[in-house]
């Protein structure tokens, strides 16, 4: 259902970085690249080409994400839903909401009911949380304790037990 332009009230906004950023030195991308090497030589050894490819592409992604800026978005609460980096996603489309931690930022956790995309990411960025999380009460359930999934896990113990910096 469509809602004329003039019936919807922005409730709050708020802008903020597009994703976590932390800038990163040489020794992070040494380390980085040093271990992706060897993973990809072993890799090839056991003649997992594809594998080795991956390990390429994963390397190229944490070096591009980590030498460029995110750019600033806008993020909007309205009477009819939330508007994300010009995305427009309506309460019947959405399931629930919490909040967490990336990179010692506050973020907002918002899960919808399509497959794409599964769950929607905004950082508070100095934003209320309070003000937010009342809000949002009024239409999506809030989830109080979040379950990690296996990966989320393995990799939260492999980055604690060998820092690339």
């Amino acid at each position: 259902m469509a809602v004329p332009e003039e019936k919807v009230k922005v409730l709050m906004e708020w802008e903020s970085p597009e994703r976590p950023y932390t800038k990163r030195g040489k020794t992070y991308f040494k380390n980085l690249f040093a271990l992706l090497v060897i993973l990809a030589a072993v890799a090839v050894f056991f003649k997992e080409f594809i594998l080795a490819g991956v390990l390429g592409a994963v390397g190229f992604l944490k070096w591009a994400l980590g030498t460029n800026p995110p750019r600033t978005g806008r993020h909007m609460i309205t009477n009819v839903g939330i508007n994300s980096h010009g995305h427009e996603y309506s309460w019947d489309q959405l399931k629930d909401f919490w909040f967490g931690k990336a990179d010692g930022l506050d973020v907002l956790h918002i899960d919808t009911k399509s497959m794409y995309p599964g769950r929607i990411y905004m950082l508070l960025s100095g934003a209320d949380k309070r003000e937010i999380s009342d809000l949002l009460s009024g239409h999506l359930p809030f989830r109080r304790k979040v379950r990690e999934d296996f990966i989320e896990k393995i990799s939260a113990k492999v980055s604690r037990r060998f820092p690339l910096e």
